[in-house]
């Protein structure tokens, strides 16, 4: 308990050293993973094949992405114990949840939702990090060591409504918390498809409540309504591994009174970021991550442009090598100074995956439909809580609206704002859209996240999907920074 806890105090004094010492450590962590995968990992070492281990910088190392890495899991990973075909097996079994596999690693998946799942190994150790990180910077007070006395003497109470046990990375990261952790804070696991959930939350008292952001938007919700009531105790209010929405953001913010700590982090590298109390977005964790914002040839994106993926590589993991690993997020970098005193790199806005796209067809030819031109449209239609657009066919979509409780739906209002934006970006008279308004869209039942853009066609033929990623064009208009 007390290495952990000097750990975690000497963590929360890294985000406000000089930017360029902070540097210096990532480059040193990096230098030493690099090392380490060459030696142990035979697909690494062939891939890095005449880069000077002393001497190179990161953009010498070429990026990487799931497709390869689970093609070549066996000859990635770093020990040989390791294999997918025993990883796979162990997963599908759900006996072995809550298990570690092999006795010493922690296993989960990603939830496949574009596309093939990545299998996901780590070492417990990995975990305590994210513990300590999340301890450290992802509070909304500030970890001293007199808070630190505070918290083993008083425990915080974290309320964590996501799904019920299983593999994926969130369930996995609580089933393993460090004991250590477990002093400082007492923990209540929620499933939102529980039917005594707002029952149990009200009878815990959490100071802290963490879930996806549609699963905290309809918290909120029933806050306003009178049927949850956390004030006083709840202090701090976390979105985790979903993007938030704007909208849900006023919604959560306005029924908590809290601001949301809004952490972005992937399976692969579960420690990525930290919430920010005072301002939008989240911190890296630049001592222990890095993140490139870059364009569709993997070139860096000044800050406040959006980028069209990410590079993420995870300094901690030697186990299961994440370097450089593309991930088709559109994220756009801070370039103000941030509130809350740290130095550490601010992400000012997360959009989501650029691979979230409906294909539809103009005479020969294929063009995109993405899930901005839908999000900025139905901003503008205040009495929706939730959205969802589904493609039924080629070039036939439903729009599925939720509503808040209570109001009253003006559909001429909304087929204005959606006939304007399909002239506007020259898809009228191409698809045939549908409009209906249905009580709850909820979330998908493998990953328990919203699911806001689902084609039931896919991509058409040669078009790989998967492998395209984030290498999607956006509306020469430049609808993704409206």
């Amino acid at each position: 308990m007390v290495p952990f806890a000097l750990r975690t105090l000497a963590l929360n004094r890294v985000p406000r050293r000089r930017p360029d010492l902070v540097a210096n450590l990532q480059a040193r962590r990096l230098r030493t993973l690099v090392r380490t995968v060459v030696e142990r990992s035979p697909y690494f070492r062939s891939k890095y094949r005449g880069i000077d281990l002393d001497r190179f910088a990161l953009t010498d190392l070429p990026p990487s992405n799931k497709i390869e890495l689970m093609a070549h899991f066996d000859e990635a990973v770093t020990d040989p114990e390791v294999h997918r075909a025993d990883l796979e097996r162990f997963i599908d079994d759900p006996s072995n949840e809550g298990k570690l596999f092999r006795g010493r690693f922690v296993a989960s998946h990603t939830s496949g939702s574009q596309g093939q799942p990545m299998l996901i190994v780590q070492e417990r150790r990995h975990l305590e990090l994210l513990f300590a990180l999340q301890m450290s910077r992802g509070n909304a007070r500030k970890t001293t060591l007199v808070e630190a006395v505070r918290r083993l003497l008083h425990p915080a109470r974290l309320a964590v409504v996501t799904m019920k046990r299983g593999f994926y990375p969130s369930a996995s990261t609580f089933e393993f918390m460090p004991a250590a952790a477990r002093r400082y804070v007492e923990v209540l696991r929620l499933s939102q498809t529980d039917p005594d959930v707002l029952e149990r939350l009200n009878a815990f008292r959490p100071t802290i409540l963490t879930g996806y952001a549609g699963v905290l938007e309809t918290l909120a919700l029933e806050a306003q309504a009178g049927h949850l009531d956390l004030a006083p105790d709840l202090v701090q209010v976390v979105n985790n591994s979903e993007v938030l929405t704007d909208r849900a953001r006023e919604r959560i913010e306005s029924a908590f009174g809290l601001r949301v700590m809004n952490n972005y982090a992937t399976g692969e590298c579960p420690f990525l970021t930290h919430g920010c109390p005072t301002d939008l977005g989240a911190h890296v964790n630049a001592d222990w991550a890095i993140l490139e914002v870059v364009d569709e040839q993997s070139r860096p994106v000044p800050d406040g442009i959006p980028g069209k993926k990410v590079l993420i590589t995870n300094l901690a993991n030697a186990l299961q090598p994440i370097i450089r690993y593309e991930i088709g997020d559109i994220v756009t970098m801070a370039t103000a100074p941030c509130g809350c005193g740290s130095r550490l790199p601010r992400i000012e806005r997360i959009e989501g995956r650029a691979a979230d796209v409906f294909w539809i067809r103009d005479g020969s030819k294929y063009r995109q439909v993405i899930n901005i031109f839908f999000k900025n449209a139905l901003e503008y239609l205040r009495e929706v809580r939730d959205w969802q657009a589904i493609q039924t066919e080629r070039n036939r979509i439903q729009v599925r609206l939720e509503l808040l409780p209570g109001a009253s739906f003006d559909e001429p209002h909304a087929w204005r704002i959606l006939d304007h934006q399909f002239a506007r970006y020259g898809y009228q008279g191409l698809v045939q859209l549908g409009l209906e308004v249905v009580p709850r869209i909820g979330p998908d039942a493998n990953t328990g996240k919203s699911r806001r853009m689902i084609s039931h066609v896919g991509a058409p033929e040669g078009i790989d999907l998967e492998a395209l990623g984030a290498r999607i064009e956006f509306p020469a208009t430049g609808l993704a920074t409206a």
